[in-house]
């Protein structure tokens, strides 16, 4: 009887060992892996790595890209769902949104550039859901931010053209910040509200050529689907271009300033530590981007007649020649 519940005993010790020695399971949800996406995700295992997370022994990553294909996201999700993940760390909007519709239970972790709460992802910022918490940039509070950078970068800027989507609540919001901002800056502002890529082509088209002016990116989907005629144009015009995001700027934009997609990440992966370590997502609150980097487009603003003083090109987190 003795050695039958010494063995029992034995068993169930090796068993819980072998359990104990599975390693967590994360699972990355993101809707395309542009460069954002990508810079995340690097920190995110970049961060799990340095709390000692070891690849393959403590933690399996699992990624799930939809490549542009929205319709795509929701089964993506609810396959990690299935796949008994551990934790989620969904990058965007919409990526978020998926998530959240696949489980109420398994703890997701999400990043976003902007206002989770305007962006119809919580109702509160304080409590997104139980299961849910993430890092978000709140970037349209930078905008003022953004323009001030934009006339160091180009001290004879006195005024700025700015393309959004008339037909969007978000992107006349994001209209009327510039246009606040730009009080303050004593610069002129010139907004091109359009209700269609058409009328958009058309109203880039007849942008004029003019001293002192410049085109200031808003973040807004029927603009960024023409953000290559806006750079070719912009280039052709001698126009310089401040946009949001370092993308823009590794694709033309003269200039970029927005949140690091690298240290997002970074921070993703701190609560996700705190989460596979047995804190509720729900109790751990939402937090701020700590950075924002500075991009700069050599290549552009030579092409434009644009001289980058060195004191920017210092102040610069990248320069791209």
């Amino acid at each position: 009887m003795v050695l039958t519940n010494f063995c029992a005993l034995c068993f169930f010790l090796a068993w819980a060992a072998a359990a104990a020695a599975q390693p967590f399971r994360a699972g990355i949800l993101v809707p395309e892996m542009g460069r954002a996406q990508s810079q995340a995700q690097k920190g995110f295992v970049q961060e799990l790595e340095r709390l000692g997370y070891r690849k393959g022994k403590d933690i399996t990553i699992e990624t799930r890209d939809a490549k542009g294909n929205r319709n795509a996201l929701q089964p993506m999700a609810h396959e990690l769902v299935a796949n008994k993940i551990d934790v989620i760390f969904a990058t965007g909007t919409r990526a978020t949104q998926a998530a959240m519709t696949a489980t109420r239970n398994t703890p997701i972790i999400f990043i976003h550039p902007g206002d989770p709460v305007a962006a119809g992802l919580f109702k509160s910022a304080e409590a997104p859901r139980g299961n849910v918490t993430g890092v978000a940039a709140f970037a349209a509070e930078t905008t003022g931010v953004r323009l001030a950078l934009l006339k160091q970068i180009f001290p004879a800027l006195r005024k700025v053209h700015v393309f959004f989507d008339s037909n969007n609540a978000f992107a006349r919001d994001n209209f009327a910040l510039v246009e606040s901002a730009a009080k303050t800056l004593a610069l002129e502002v010139n907004g091109h509200g359009v209700k269609s890529v058409d009328e958009l082509k058309a109203s880039i088209s007849a942008l004029p050529s003019e001293q002192g002016a410049a085109i200031f990116h808003v973040p807004d989907d029927l603009v960024e689907s023409e953000m290559s005629l806006i750079f070719a144009t912009a280039r052709q015009k001698k126009l310089p271009t401040m946009s949001n995001e370092e993308a823009w700027a590794i694709a033309g934009a003269m200039a970029a300033h927005g949140p690091g997609y690298l240290q997002m990440g970074r921070q993703a992966g701190r609560l996700a530590d705190r989460v596979l370590k047995g804190q509720a997502p729900g109790a751990l609150p939402m937090e701020r981007a700590e950075k924002f980097d500075l991009i700069l487009n050599y290549r552009t603003a030579s092409a434009i007649g644009v001289r980058l003083s060195q004191e920017m090109l210092k102040k610069a987190d990248r320069v791209i020649r």
